[in-house]
């Protein structure tokens, strides 16, 4: 054998000699070790495309060969060889003879390798894809979960995230005070719709029955589960089971943080209920209505305050103040306060007298510090009302359908008063059916409109309801003055209405 025929024979790729019409004149080992036959069995009997997959041979007819017959070449292209092992890929490259014989040369080398590494990069792409989709719905649901406030939160907020988990239907259940699993809202379905299995809970989510049940642990007990129906249509992706199990714990902890922001809040909104709502005094001679609302909603505490008592059968005193602040120390600050008002006023001590007795109290109180009061007495035999205002906003009264705000008797917030200047008061003579509104600033303040086109509104809406029962008029104004939906601070009002000395 000559060198040229060795050196063709023992090439690392596929070398053949190719007819006009595709037959395989010649071939070298390599080639015919690849497709596992025999010179005999090949040359002049059998055309390439024969010897390639069905795709190949459909690709080979219907592309390469004309394109062959129009270009007089083909680089790099991609087929398959039918071989006694299965498929083998490979890159051909394809020439027509120039010496007019119309006779191909091609040279075939193997892709298994290149075919492998390629496999592996769409792999790894496809784990990267996935590890990012993974990614992102975790930081979806943990910011959600994040943003939840209390437990009706952290159920609306997983419910919300169920479209980022391929969920056409869900509920949340949670556990009650007993440890009982029940249904607290669903999102696709009506709620109650399937019953939980009685079972242990494992730590991950779990199929049952068409659903997925993703259990949401706490740190010491299941705190609920989350039901829900795959998205089984067409295109639909199979549930992650790894991350809806990554979504439990993250609820679980959020469900925990829920729990103990449930708690707080309801212990706050006691403490706040349990300063400003003691009883107020019954009598035929008068009427006060009261209405608090917080600003901040979830913990329902605050530094705004109200209160009404008798300081004898013949003088009712009333109330309205607001500590600088929010949350818990404001609170705890207007308890004490609202404690010391009642503390330093008497028969005989009058309104400026009580508002300078508080002076020094808010000095030994940081916390109360710069605190506004409007303070009252009525005579109720007289109706003659005496009152102060330390910083506060001006009463409002109410008369024959016309309403005005009273700007007398005013001196510095508490604490602030100057050295040797005493607190000033004043005296409004109020008729059988007058109404005094004292409120706190929250009622009026807004950063987008100038305080006195709000106190103009305010006098304006109060001339509208003064026809109404104390209780209706106090909700109207609020309503008019607090519309839903806008953010406000602490409000608090408290509606004096005098009915006249007892008939003798």
């Amino acid at each position: 054998m000559s060198d040229r025929a060795a050196a063709w024979d023992e090439a690392p790729c596929g070398l053949l000699t190719l007819a006009h019409d595709g037959t395989v004149l010649d071939a070298n080992r390599t080639f015919l070790r690849w497709v596992g036959r025999t010179e005999g069995e090949v040359l002049a009997r059998l055309r390439l495309s024969q010897l390639l997959s069905v795709g190949g041979r459909i690709y080979w007819e219907t592309h390469l060969s004309p394109l062959l017959h129009v270009e007089g070449r083909a680089d790099e292209v991609a087929l398959e060889l039918r071989g006694p092992h299965g498929r083998l890929p490979v890159l051909m490259t394809a020439v027509v003879a120039t010496d007019g014989s119309g006779e191909v040369r091609v040279s075939i080398s193997s892709a298994r390798d290149r075919s492998r590494y390629e496999r592996e990069l769409l792999a790894a792409r496809k784990d990267a894809d996935t590890a990012a989709r993974r990614t992102r719905v975790l930081q979806e649901v943990t910011a959600a979960l994040s943003a939840g406030v209390g437990q009706d939160g952290v159920a609306a907020a997983l419910l919300g995230a169920t479209r980022s988990l391929t969920a056409r239907a869900a509920t949340c259940w949670l556990a009650d005070a007993r440890g009982r699993l029940v249904p607290h809202a669903a999102t696709g379905e009506d709620i109650g719709t399937h019953v939980l299995p009685a079972r242990t809970w494992p730590a991950g989510a779990v199929h049952h029955e068409g659903r997925i049940l993703v259990p949401l642990h706490g740190q010491s007990a299941l705190l609920g589960v989350l039901a829900f129906l795959p998205d089984d249509g067409p295109g639909g992706e199979p549930p992650d089971m790894a991350v809806l199990t990554a979504v439990g714990q993250q609820a679980g902890i959020a469900l925990d943080r829920a729990r103990f922001f449930d708690r707080s809040a309801a212990i706050a909104h006691q403490l706040q209920q349990a300063l400003i709502t003691l009883p107020l005094p019954q009598d035929d001679r008068f009427v006060v209505s009261t209405a608090y609302w917080p600003g901040e909603q979830p913990l329902e505490v605050g530094g705004d305050w109200h209160d009404a008592f008798l300081l004898d059968d013949q003088v009712l005193a009333v109330a309205v103040g607001d500590i600088v602040g929010r949350g818990l120390d404001a609170a705890i600050a207007m308890g004490q306060l609202r404690s010391a008002v009642r503390a330093v006023a008497g028969p005989d001590v009058g309104p400026a007298e009580v508002l300078g007795a508080l002076d020094p109290f808010v000095r030994r109180v940081p916390d109360a510090a710069w605190a506004t009061v409007v303070y009252g007495e009525l005579d109720l035999t007289t109706g003659r009302f005496r009152f102060a205002c330390a910083g506060h906003p001006p009463p409002m009264l109410l008369r024959d359908g016309a309403a005005r705000l009273v700007w007398d008797g005013r001196s510095t917030p508490l604490g602030l008063s100057l050295p040797g200047r005493g607190r000033t008061e004043a005296v409004l003579d109020l008729a059988p059916g007058d109404r005094l509104l004292l409120y706190t600033d929250g009622l009026v303040e807004r950063r987008d409109q100038p305080l006195p086109a709000r106190l103009d509104r305010l006098a304006e809406v109060g001339a509208e309801v003064h026809a109404l029962s104390p209780d209706d008029a106090v909700r109207i104004l609020t309503e008019r003055m607090l519309p839903a939906g806008t953010g406000h601070d602490d409000v608090c009002l408290l509606l004096l209405s005098w009915q006249g000395p007892r008939s003798s």
